[in-house]
């Protein structure tokens, strides 16, 4: 074989692996805050996209999602192009298959959805693209997915972690939950994902962070953040707020749709008239 021929098929795999290892799109380049009060739950999100590689793209993005009732955020890797594998595609599946479900069984159908479908791709990243299991996924927690929403006056917040773990057949996937739901410790809860390290703890060591509101709290945390790591999170800021009338945008870029009604559960009692 000749030496040209070497070199044209070393040019070949090289860029085989880096079509590849760009097939990931990986939403860690993100700020997501979603802070709860017994009354009333804030998202707030910045805009920027960036690609696997942490470049900066000439495109903004609504990180905010609504399915049905509910309110989804995602952070870590979202989609693979090669295999048609998309959580928020997944997401939408599971969430919509009994509309009438309550807000705790619609979250258990989307993760045993998840994990079954992360089970699969998981193995076929490990096999296809080695060196990108080994860096981005193999023993981390490479997705988080926060469910927020209202059922009669109760605010709800779900969490699914979802990390690697090795079985006798080899890669499976650990669900880590971590919900707000009833018992919730602390008069306002929060959850941050994506970037945060310069916000992480802040509310709790600042006194009076949150007198301006949920909304006010939020969108500063996001910006803070900002200011900090601008070279993966960037404006404009969307904000929601939920409460049990419904929910409504505070603020928010063209990009994000508009807010649909919220339906009330066919088996949920109506409220008395006096």
């Amino acid at each position: 074989m000749s030496r040209n021929t070497n070199r044209l098929r070393l040019k070949l795999l090289a860029t085989s692996a880096a079509l590849c290892l760009s097939a990931f799109d990986v939403a860690n380049a993100t700020t997501i805050v979603v802070a709860r009060s017994p009354t009333e739950i804030v998202i707030a999100a910045d805009s920027k996209v960036t690609d696997t590689y942490g470049n900066e793209l000439n495109s903004q993005v609504c990180k905010i999602q609504q399915v049905g009732n509910l309110f989804l955020a995602f952070e870590g890797l979202l989609r693979d192009r090669a295999t048609g594998f998309s959580v928020p595609e997944i997401a939408l599946r599971a969430l919509q298959l009994k509309p009438e479900a309550s807000a705790q069984e619609k979250v258990n159908i989307l993760t045993g959805f998840l994990t079954s479908e992360l089970f699969a791709e998981l193995q076929r990243v490990r096999t296809n693209s080695p060196d990108e299991f080994h860096t981005r996924l193999e023993g981390q927690t490479f997705l988080r997915v926060l469910i927020a929403g209202f059922e009669g006056n109760r605010p709800l917040i779900f969490e699914r972690q979802f990390r690697t773990t090795f079985i006798a057949r080899g890669v499976g996937v650990t669900v880590i939950p971590d919900d707000c739901v009833d018992g919730c410790a602390g008069e306002i809860v929060t959850r941050l994902l994506g970037e945060t390290e310069a916000i992480e703890g802040l509310p709790e060591e600042t006194p009076g962070f949150w007198q301006g509101g949920l909304a006010e709290g939020a969108r500063r945390l996001v910006e803070i953040e900002i200011a900090a790591r601008s070279e993966y999170v960037g404006p404009p800021v969307d904000l929601l707020l939920i409460n049990a009338q419904g929910a409504k945008w505070i603020q928010r870029k063209p990009g994000c749709a508009d807010v649909k009604p919220l339906r009330r559960r066919v088996n949920q009692p109506a409220r008395k008239r006096r």
